[in-house]
């Protein structure tokens, strides 16, 4: 499929679909950037996509770097084996910059008229955590930009991983599974991550509630019922996303998580136009629910007035929503637009 490609003063090309200018009547539309997450490329997007037209909303998908059209990124695992937490640290950091540049850059080349929301899916949430925490680092034409654009910033089913949060002992956590072999582990992963999951009650806050293994015996995984033709990209996944996600960023990661959520300056100074949200789902994998719940209670217990974060649950709802039922996600989505 052909995709339209932007190219940044560093020769970094990133690939996007553009579900383009909205068939409605409405000419101050609002544009909705969305971040893919690990093995499924921006494809996950494309039911979504091409319902925005009718919906008054340009969908634009970008891949990430190693992903179809996207530049690759150099070999990442002396990173993994042998790379300082600053060096771990200055790779989140260029991700962010990247992207920043490249969201920057597609509001005015495409002259995106009514803002955009920009919301990353799963691990592209740390992409976008990234982006927000970057803005400080970013040429001051880029950072106008970004403050006068962008209206809400939505981290979207965030796994655990992405904010350095411990996974709570006799949870499952797929890396840690020395039963599956390196060829094994990208198709379990599929299907685990696109399962319905039955928990109990998530009211309580209580993980003994949360399950690891319990889905719905009448509602297959995703990757059962919609076909993954050229969105599934195991390749790609087992490049750079399969070593951000090891043990060894968790450090890297909480760092991120202070600046882009909870730092007062960059939220409450350069970021203080948009609306954040963490949006979790009642039937998705444990580490997503407890992400949100460990987040959300820092969030409550710090009580600061400039790092507001909107919690929002999405009932009946797996990690792929958006291709489960994309009319609905769709429209959770317009909910949180922001301003």
């Amino acid at each position: 499929m052909y995709m339209p490609s932007f190219t940044l003063p560093s020769g970094v090309v990133f690939s996007y679909t553009d579900s383009g200018i909205p068939t409605s009547n409405e000419t101050n539309y609002v544009t909705l950037v969305l971040i893919h997450g690990i093995m499924f490329n921006n494809g996950t997007f494309q039911s979504l996509a091409a319902l925005g037209p009718s919906n008054g909303v340009r969908v634009i998908a970008p891949n990430r770097r190693d992903y179809d059209g996207s530049t690759p990124f150099p070999d990442t695992s002396e990173l993994l084996v042998n790379g300082s937490e600053a060096e771990k640290e200055a790779f989140i950091a260029e991700m962010g910059r990247d992207f920043a540049l490249l969201i920057a850059g597609l509001v005015e080349s495409l002259s995106l008229p009514g803002g955009v929301a920009v919301a990353g899916w799963s691990l592209g949430s740390l992409v976008l955590m990234a982006v927000v925490a970057s803005m400080e680092s970013l040429p001051e034409d880029t950072r106008r930009t970004l403050s006068s654009s962008v209206r809400s910033v939505i981290v979207y089913q965030p796994p655990t991983v992405v904010f350095g949060i411990p996974n709570p002992e006799g949870m499952y956590v797929l890396p840690a599974d020395s039963t599956l072999s390196q060829t094994e582990t990208g198709p379990f992963l599929a299907r685990w991550l696109s399962s319905f999951f039955m928990h109990g009650d998530l009211s309580t806050r209580d993980l003994r509630n949360l399950t690891y293994s319990r889905t719905d015996p009448n509602r297959p995984p995703t990757i059962e019922t919609i076909p993954m033709g050229g969105i599934l990209d195991l390749t790609a996944g087992a490049k750079a996303d399969a070593v951000i996600v090891s043990p060894s960023f968790a450090a890297a990661m909480g760092k991120l998580t202070d600046k882009a959520l909870f730092d007062t300056y960059v939220r409450g100074q350069l970021w203080k136009d948009s609306k954040f949200y963490l949006v979790t789902s009642s039937m998705d994998s444990w580490n997503s629910i407890y992400a949100g719940w460990k987040i959300e209670e820092r969030s409550f217990a710090e009580a600061k007035p400039e790092c507001e974060i909107a919690f929002e649950l999405v009932e009946d709802a797996n990690h792929f929503f958006v291709m489960e039922e994309p009319q609905k996600a769709l429209d959770c989505f317009k909910q949180w637009f922001g301003r």
